[in-house]
Parts: C-alpha cells; structure tokens; sequence
C-alpha cells in the first residue's frame, strides 16, 4: 500500500523559527504511522460489541469519555454512548474486525485518511494550546492520559495529553492545513522546531 503524502508537507518543510528570545520552546509535527477507524455499536449491542471485540483479541473498550484506554499500541477513546476511536500503528486488527463484525451488532468505519494527527510539544505547549482552546489545560484539571473533543481556530479536534509536555491532536484532514497555520502563528512569540 502506498504511503500517505502528507497535507502539512509544504508547510513542514518551511522549518521552524527562533522566538521572540532567541530560543524555541516547542516542538510542531505531525505524527505518522497510525491507523484510525471508528466503532459504533447499534441501539442495544453495546455489549455484544464489547464481547466480540473481546473475542477478536482487542482491548477492553473504555466506560470513561475523558480518559484514553490504551493497551500496547492502540489506543481506545470513547467519544459517546455506543461510539469509540480506535488508534494503533498496526491496522491488521482493524482489518480482521471489519471483515468478521457482526453487521447486527455494529460498524466499523476507517478514518486514517480523513484525519490528521499533530503534536505539540514543550514547556510552552500548555500555554499555546490555551490561547486557542476553551479548557483548562492545568495537568490537576487535563492531566496525562486526559482527552476531550474540542474546537481550535472553530475546527472540531480531539486533544489529549501524552505527557506532561506532550499534547497530540487530531484534526479533520481537510482542515489541518488551516490548524497548522494557527498552530505556527501561535507559537511565534516562543519558538519552535519542526518534528522529524
């Protein structure tokens, strides 16, 4: 299968820039190598789901709609009643699941290509990420493994934290180039290198 070319590639190679102190405070990218695909459960099979993607060897789908699952290289996120992303950098899974789910019980429905996914990384990430986002990012309130769909630059996104400077965001493909843009302005004032 041949490899994504990235939308962001363009603007990645513009490379980053010094602050307004000489120094660069963060890290900008995009994260590649990651498959994504939603899972939907029909009215009333959310636990049939649950039991089948058992069965096929995935992890537990999560309760909680503010933390990340994750189990080895994937990544569970459960965005409402019956509905769940699913990220890992392997999609033979994800393959085996649309193949054999039971069409009474659920959906699967891919999304690698429709979305893209950044990161932004630093000891000014928290403080970029809250002038464009209506949360509070403060790691007691939005800590480590603390995900929420939100809205930057009025483009619908999911944030989550992956360490304590880490933030990856995921952001519709047709709408990434506008967020990096945002993204770059933004961060200006501190500076920043491109992820490699």
């Amino acid at each position: 299968m041949p490899e994504r070319r990235s939308v962001l590639a363009r603007h990645l190679a513009l490379g980053g820039r010094d602050g307004v102190d000489g120094r660069r405070a963060l890290v900008l990218g995009e994260l590649h190598g990651w498959h994504l695909c939603q899972l939907s459960a029909f009215a009333g099979t959310d636990d049939a789901l649950r039991a089948q993607l058992n069965a096929f060897g995935a992890h537990e789908l999560p309760l909680d709609s503010r933390r990340v699952s994750v189990s080895g290289d994937a990544r569970f996120y459960r965005l409402g009643p019956a509905r769940y992303l699913w990220a890992a950098s392997s999609d033979a899974l994800m393959q085996q699941v649309a193949r054999e789910l039971d069409p009474s019980t659920g959906a699967l429905t891919r999304l690698s290509g429709a979305r893209v996914r950044l990161l932004i990384e630093g000891p000014a990430a928290t403080q970029l990420l809250q002038g464009g986002i209506a949360l509070d990012l403060h790691p007691s309130v939005f800590g480590v493994g603390h995900f929420a769909q939100t809205a930057l630059h009025h483009v619908p996104v999911l944030l989550e934290r992956t360490a304590e400077l880490h933030y990856a965001l995921q952001v519709p493909t047709t709408w990434a180039v506008s967020v990096w843009e945002w993204l770059s302005d933004a961060a200006l004032p501190f500076g920043y290198d491109i992820a490699r």
